[in-house]
């Protein structure tokens, strides 16, 4: 499986290619577009929009606009038809979109911006587990960094679900090893699948992205890989 990537500005370096990207979206899409206030919001929706109906399409067999889309529960976006076991997430922040496409297993995907405004530390003994708590406290003064890791992974979990965030993230606890990481589900959530793989990746140097994939049999293989192909 694989997550590709693109800043707005790569993917929209001139008026007439956003102009051509708007042209392209449907008129319900166009209305959700135009709704936003900020300029880089609307950019954002639109790149994920735009590359998902290309992405998707391609992996179909079929034109962009020729699938039809639906959003399931807690706004994850589905293939409605044709019948498929495609299965895609988006994520955006700050300018970078990505969008992550998997056949036959459930797929999330999460990024975030490293230089947004630290959160309350208490942020994070309220959404991060004992464990990750101590970790994230041991690794000063780069704790800020740590806890959006741990942030990104338990996003991209309950993207791949459908879930919202009433589920109680502290007990969905995570162990970091090399370039991936293993989740345990504690308290209310103990006796949860945990039949899933997750993937780690820093695609530019102000970005962190997760990825998180059900293992249906053995672990993907996933890839990440800038979009540097015109969609429009």
């Amino acid at each position: 499986m694989c997550v590709w990537y693109a800043e707005t500005a790569t993917m929209f370096p001139d008026a007439d290619a956003r102009s051509r990207a708007e042209a392209s979206i449907d008129p319900s899409d166009r209305a959700r577009y135009e709704s936003y206030r900020n300029d880089s919001d609307r950019a954002m929706f639109l790149a994920g929009r735009v590359m998902a109906r290309a992405l998707v399409g391609s992996a179909l067999g079929v034109a962009p606009n020729a699938w039809r889309w639906r959003e399931g529960p807690h706004g994850r976006p589905e293939v409605d038809a044709p019948d498929t076991p495609i299965r895609f997430n988006l994520a955006h922040s700050a300018g970078l979109v990505a969008c992550a496409i998997a056949n036959g297993r459930d797929v999330g995907v999460d990024v975030e911006y490293l230089r947004r405004r630290p959160v309350d530390p208490q942020v994070v003994r309220r959404y991060c587990s004992p464990e990750e708590v101590r970790d994230i406290e041991a690794h000063q003064p780069a704790w800020h960094d740590r806890f959006l890791l741990y942030w990104t992974l338990k996003e991209a979990y309950l993207k791949a679900r459908g879930l919202g965030i009433a589920v109680p993230l502290a007990d969905i606890s995570f162990r970091l090893d090399a370039g991936g990481a293993r989740v345990t589900f504690l308290r209310s959530l103990a006796g949860t699948d945990d039949h899933w793989h997750f993937h780690r990746a820093q695609p530019t140097a102000e970005h962190l992205m997760a990825v998180a994939a059900a293992i249906d049999g053995t672990p993907p293989v996933i890839t990440v890989a800038p979009l540097r192909t015109a969609l429009v």
